[in-house]
């Protein structure tokens, strides 16, 4: 990682530039330089990060002299001579660029970095510097808790306050992160007011922005609700945007973490087309390390969806609770691991342990709006539809970009509220009806009266020629702990398909 220690010490792919001494070293040994090319390489630098224009450089080195770009070429060649190939980069048509170590030689299977700069206090009192202080010290925490980015120190972080867009390849190039969190705090009284920012380090672009403000008897409590929106929002935007970057890669390249980051991709897919291909990925992923917790739990995920919410083979049921077992014990502490035992347990029908491991994962991260949306499902589940939408509702707040499924869950809360219509309307959100939608919305506009849309959804279930079953399904299929709950859902289906009930 490329360090400025001092206005006059940087450090680089192994290697110190001590302006103050004029020497170049690395291990202690000296590295030799033309003068010239010592002058280029110090302004680089001082810019490390940046793309610096040809231009530029050549009124830095050579200040009122005319020369070509032959020479600015042959000093960066002879740089590149003591230096290697990789810490300097050419962009065409732009310039040069000194590169992190970091971006020079970073581990494909690296997770994404994420440094949480010192907020700016927009407030009229400086004693709000600790208030401040401690709001980003909360986001610094709460990331923390995430297995899927990598939080830098506070006192790494705090080195610097939140600067301007120019800065911030120069940043990423000091501390080596690939996300900045910047923005800034004011209070008034009982309300804040926080202006947060996610920034792409290496492009200088902001992906996304936000403002909050709150009021509540206790600041505690203020800061508790906005560090909980802003760190539910920037997780799920860095998991993106690791996907995207993953997805784009291909698999012959991808270590065991890019494996797996593929392979939740494909689970994440609303049509969820291709969940063989991407048990294949954590296959790939178990294979190249064995003692990586997350592949053998997603794997387990990637079973119990198999079936796409039609019966599951106990024997499938039984793997998948062992690799979910298998994932725990290997990573303990993550959240992800529990809360997808979670869903395993709740497929083998137990619900006791489901709720358990589910409550474990809320544990070890409060803040996961995913945590907080299933644990909606498993309520409604064992029959708290009620309790379930409130749930919900939160894990909605926390992300409004939300994944598909968070109103699929919703919706069967709200059936079982007898609240029939929201219910449909949060089904007909669907981009790719299957069986198991059509046969719950047809069960909603059965509830409702509307017979001509229920027995339309019911006549649809089964137009590709597959044999589900909506009976079975809503009987069967659905892991509810009581029976009279599944005999709600399936006297709707049964209304639909004008069978007696």
């Amino acid at each position: 990682m490329a360090v400025l220690a001092t206005d006059q010490i940087f450090q680089f792919g192994g290697f110190t530039l001590d302006l103050g001494k004029g020497t170049l070293s690395r291990a202690d040994q000296p590295a030799f330089l033309r003068p010239k090319a010592y002058a280029l390489l110090t302004h680089l630098a001082r810019n490390i990060g940046r793309v610096v224009p040809k231009s530029e450089l050549m009124d830095t080195v050579w200040p009122g002299v005319f020369v070509t770009e032959d020479s600015l070429t042959q000093s960066v060649r002879e740089i590149r001579k003591v230096l290697g190939e990789e810490l300097v980069r050419t962009v065409s048509k732009r310039g040069y660029m000194l590169v992190a170590e970091t971006e020079a030689v970073r581990e494909p299977g690296a997770q994404p970095i994420v440094a949480v700069l010192r907020f700016r206090n927009d407030s009229a009192d400086p004693a709000d510097d600790a208030i401040v202080d401690g709001f980003a010290e909360d986001i610094i925490n709460s990331l923390a808790r995430f297995g899927t980015v990598t939080v830098l120190a506070r006192n790494s972080s705090f080195s610097f306050a939140s600067h301007s867009p120019a800065e911030w390849p120069a940043i990423r190039s000091r501390i080596g992160a690939d996300y900045l969190v910047e923005g800034s705090v004011r209070r008034q009284a009982d309300r804040i007011v926080a202006a947060v920012n996610l920034v792409d380090a290496a492009s200088a672009t902001q992906i996304w922005g936000d403002r909050y403000q709150a009021e509540a008897a206790g600041l505690f409590a203020i800061q508790q609700d906005i560090v909980e929106e802003i760190v539910g929002r920037l997780v799920v935007r860095v998991t993106n945007a690791g996907l995207q970057r993953a997805a784009r890669r291909p698999v012959t390249s991808l270590a065991a973490y890019e494996l797996v980051l593929r392979g939740v991709a494909l689970l994440r897919d609303p049509a969820q087309s291709d969940l063989q291909g991407a048990a294949e990925l954590f296959e790939a992923a178990i294979a190249k390390d064995p003692g990586y917790g997350l592949a053998h739990t997603y794997l387990a995920l990637s079973y119990v969806l198999n079936s796409e919410f039609g019966p599951t083979s106990d024997a499938l049921l039984a793997k998948a609770r062992d690799l979910a077992d298998k994932g725990i014990a290997l990573s303990p502490d993550q959240a992800t691991a529990h809360r997808i035992q979670s869903l395993v347990r709740l497929s083998l029908r137990d619900h006791e342990a489901a709720e358990h491991h589910l409550r474990i994962a809320l544990q070890l991260n409060p803040g996961d709006a995913e945590c907080i949306g299933q644990m909606g499902h498993l309520l409604t589940m064992r029959g708290r539809a009620l309790e379930a939408l409130a749930w919900l509702a939160r894990a909605i707040r926390i992300d409004p970009l939300n994944p598909h499924w968070y109103q699929y869950d919703r919706s069967l809360a709200l059936y079982m509220l007898g609240e029939y219509r929201p219910a449909a309307e949060a089904l007909e959100l669907a981009t790719r009806p299957t069986p198991w939608i059509r046969t719950r919305l047809a069960a909603c506009y059965a509830q409702l009266g509307n017979m001509e849309a229920a027995r339309r959804q019911a006549a649809l279930v089964n137009a590709d020629g597959s044999d589900f079953s909506s009976v079975e399904y809503a009987r069967s299929v659905v892991p509810f702990e009581n029976r009279a709950d599944a005999e709600h859902l399936a006297n709707g289906v049964l209304l639909a398909l004008g069978q007696p009930r």
